[in-house]
């Protein structure tokens, strides 16, 4: 077992003093990331190190804990999951409201991809031990960098041209890991003063000076909820890098974002909005490949409060529509109008309409419209 003193450093001073508050208020809240009913409050029971290039330094995780005991509180035993992490961590006993430190060093494994691992911390005042996690991302080390970084921009080599974001949800930002190399002879490191970076889109980079013919991680954080748009979403932007001169990186991004809405509690489900539309698939049959094909769809709220439709969104320009109002009373049915215009198209279709609203339910609802084209 590895024996680290106790130090101060700047996250242990924020930690005091949000404790030191704490107790001024005599209000203990525990938060959702605090450990243990009683005994010891941990300031995080969680910490995500983000992504780690194996080749790199080693990555360390510090977690600070409080005895909120009458006692001395000691740690007795630690217990790891993997023997990719060691802990380090005092011996000595730690007397009433004062906060201790526990350090985690992570030494990544050669299998590559996300991972989540758990370190049980058994002490005196809690002897089934308090259960703290450290997550991140292992990105592995290719073979042949030259080949697995294919997409090439000013020298750095990328996996993809797009990046995915995937599904989000407007109640939470979403952190995307993207590794690059610097087939460059020269340093890099990311400009501190970005001029096109979209206010919804954060970003770092580790290392912050990547050595030449080495490689690199971008932390994107992409927030949906400053976003403001639903759907199936694309983002292109010059992310800008320092060599001594400044250069420009085109990056591309993809995502889905939905409108969150929290759980309902039963005693509230027919108390929202609802939108009920009357069709969800229909066939248009056998059409040929001049005539425009109009259609109604009938959307009603069978709901007691204001409907109110967000966004509506089809899949091909081929696919238009009119709607008199995005907002519908309680009760109320109104009636959408869409044509389809198959030029230039033959065999089987399938088109969609998508529907975002305010129905916490269902907040998200897609017609198929479906055809033959001769």
């Amino acid at each position: 077992m590895v024996i680290l003193p106790l130090f101060a450093n700047m996250k242990y001073l924020v930690f005091l003093l949000n404790v030191g508050a704490m107790m001024l208020s005599n209000i203990v809240a525990v938060n959702s990331q605090e450990v243990g009913e009683e005994g010891l409050i941990w300031e995080n029971n969680l910490i995500n190190i983000g992504g780690v290039l194996p080749e790199n330094e080693i990555k360390l995780a510090d977690f600070y804990y409080l005895n909120q005991t009458d006692s001395n509180a000691y740690i007795k035993e630690v217990i790891t999951d993997c023997g990719c992490a060691v802990v380090a961590y005092s011996e000595d006993t730690l007397a009433p409201n004062k906060v201790g430190h526990l350090q985690v060093t992570f030494d990544p494994e050669t299998r590559g991809g996300t991972f989540s691992k758990m370190i049980l911390v058994k002490t005196n005042v809690k002897p089934s031990g308090d259960s703290l996690f450290l997550e991140g991302v292992n990105i592995h080390y290719p073979e042949d960098p030259e080949v697995h970084y294919k997409v090439k921009k000013n020298g750095l080599g990328f996996v993809f041209n797009q990046n995915n974001l995937g599904t989000m949800y407007t109640n939470k930002p979403k952190i995307k890991f993207i590794d690059f190399y610097n087939f460059n002879d020269f340093p890099i490191q990311l400009n501190l003063k970005q001029d096109s970076i979209p206010s919804y889109v954060k970003v770092k980079i580790e290392p912050p000076l990547v050595e030449g013919n080495s490689r690199g991680v971008l932390e994107l954080e992409y927030d949906p909820a400053l976003r403001d748009d639903l759907g199936f979403l694309r983002d292109t932007f010059p992310l800008s890098f320092l060599s001594g001169e400044r250069f420009n990186v085109p990056m591309h991004l993809m995502a889905t974002i939905h409108e969150y809405f929290p759980p309902l509690p039963l005693s509230q489900v027919n108390e929202v909005p609802k939108l009920f539309v009357e069709e969800m698939e229909i066939d248009l049959g056998k059409i040929g490949p001049k005539n425009v094909i109009s259609r109604i769809l009938t959307l009603e709220n069978t709901g007691p409060k204001l409907l109110n439709i967000r966004k509506i969104v089809t899949n091909c320009d081929c696919l238009t529509y009119e709607l008199p109002t995005m907002d519908i009373k309680a009760g109320e049915k109104v009636d959408l109008v869409f044509s389809f215009d198959p030029k230039g198209r033959k065999g089987i279709d399938h088109k969609t309409i998508t529907f975002f609203s305010n129905d916490p339910l269902s907040p998200t609802k897609t017609v198929v419209i479906k055809s033959r084209i001769r």
